[in-house]
């Protein structure tokens, strides 16, 4: 990653400060719940509430940013519709402003100078780094009773020290996407895909022989955190991971991890040319949705992707290596929170009772393709019916083992950086497996102590 390290440094430093900050803040009093009944009233007095909200809710941003079709605005308005309906029964005349800040690691960075500076949003939505912030006092405490019917999986990306601090508002699983076309180009069967690692490389190796450069077996994403996400259901499936199951040890170097990488290693070398490479997760996968490529590892995101670009695509669980066991990681968990600075708690926590709610889960799953959170909204027929690819999504949530990406103590950046520079070294590179990942684990060790 680009200036990765100055990043890392800087992130740290600022977490550190922001602690000592809100620790000063708690002693004077300071409300650490979500169940504190805080002002509403905004920057307008007593007028109505304005809530400014980093994420968007629905398929794009109210403005209908990067949506093409009048049924893709249309379902757009919608979601907003509703939300905003739900927000007047209890706050009249409120006003909801929608903000772009970028994901992942832009998120977070801008998330952290926000509060540095005593500015944050009211509500905003993440990923991986939830239990960081709580950690930091950050962020305000969910009631139980908003998270009662989501899924204790997604959920566990949104806790810390046994607190929610987030609801999940979608949330994800990865199965083997591949284009049935390409598969019988090559001559295989395309109602036969492959359950086992062996079956998926031997697949593999004979379209891309068939392919003769125009089309190849596999595309394999290795740059990254959408790298790691990737990586870790295969790790997973042999009883490897990167941490203990509590988070506090750092597990780089097994054997399981090792051999994980091996296979993903001999897979990569029927991708396309330099596409292990690439940082461009869109440039990735729509080699598999063009027929440049006939599998990769997607997300349930991919159905309506694939489906825009006109592939004949099926979705089938991950295949599993002798001896493993199906497995997974909890990936495109999109968590919203209250920034326990925010003077709107009581509408912010309103907000995050509907994005966990029934009904806008519903409308988004539909809307989109993505999976509920909310288990009355995954389990609906409607739903299946209009999604049957869903199905498929459903049936791995229900039967594989699966958790989000660990966060770390201290240093997370960093020791993300660690990681990703041995799986980039390995999969991309020809360093020696091993060997990456000592040098991983070493790194890693010495930041978390």
């Amino acid at each position: 990653m680009k200036n990765g390290k100055k990043f890392g440094f800087r992130l740290g430093l600022m977490a550190l400060t922001f602690s000592l900050v809100l620790g000063a803040c708690s002693s004077n009093g300071g409300s650490s719940s979500g169940n504190a009944t805080a002002t509403s009233s905004g920057s307008s007095g007593n007028g109505p509430v304005t809530l400014t909200v980093w994420g968007s809710p629905s398929l794009s941003l109210p403005n209908n940013e990067n949506l093409s079709t009048p049924e893709e605005i249309e379902k757009n308005q919608d979601i907003y519709a509703y939300i905003q309906a739900e927000m007047e029964k209890k706050f009249p005349g409120i006003k909801i402003e929608y903000v772009n800040k970028g994901w992942a690691d832009e998120l977070r960075q801008n998330l952290m100078v926000s509060v540095m500076a005593g500015n944050p949003p009211d509500v905003s939505f993440g990923e991986e780094f939830i239990p960081e912030f709580a950690k930091m006092h950050a962020l305000s405490e969910v009631p139980e009773e908003y998270t009662k019917d989501l899924v204790p999986g997604p959920m566990a990306a949104a806790k810390f020290d046994g607190k929610n601090y987030g609801v999940s508002g979608m949330t994800g699983i990865f199965a083997l996407m591949y284009n049935k076309d390409v598969m019988k180009k090559a001559g295989l069967d395309p109602n036969a895909p492959p359950k086992t690692w062996n079956e998926w490389l031997e697949m593999s190796r004979k379209i891309t022989e068939a392919g003769k450069g125009e089309y190849y077996g596999s595309v394999v994403q290795t740059t990254g955190l959408g790298g790691t996400f990737r990586i870790a259901p295969f790790m997973r499936q042999l009883g490897g991971d990167l941490t203990t199951p509590d988070w506090q040890q750092v597990t780089f170097d097994t054997p399981e991890n090792a051999k994980a990488l091996a296979f993903l290693k001999e897979l990569s070398k029927t991708a396309p040319s330099g596409s292990t490479a690439l940082n461009d997760e869109g440039a990735l996968y729509n080699m598999v949705h063009h027929g440049k490529a006939a599998f990769g590892v997607a997300g349930p995101w991919h159905i309506s992707w694939s489906a825009t670009e006109n592939c004949d695509c099926g979705f089938v669980p991950l295949p599993v290596p002798d001896g493993g066991k199906r497995a997974n990681v909890i990936v495109g968990n999109t968590i919203w929170f209250v920034l326990k600075q925010s003077k709107n708690q009581e509408a912010g926590m309103e907000y995050l009772r509907i994005i966990a709610s029934q009904g806008y889960q519903e409308k988004y799953a539909l809307a989109s393709g993505r999976m509920p959170s909310n288990k009355l909204a995954g389990s609906n027929a409607e739903l299946i019916k209009a999604i049957p690819q869903l199905a498929v999504y459903a049936e791995i949530v229900e039967n594989e083992e699966a958790g989000p990406l660990p966060v770390y103590a201290k240093n997370g950046p960093k020791v993300w950086e660690a990681w990703h520079k041995a799986q980039e070294s390995v999969l991309v590179g020809d360093k020696p497996i091993e060997a990456s990942l000592a040098e991983a684990q070493k790194t890693a060790e010495d930041l978390l102590k």
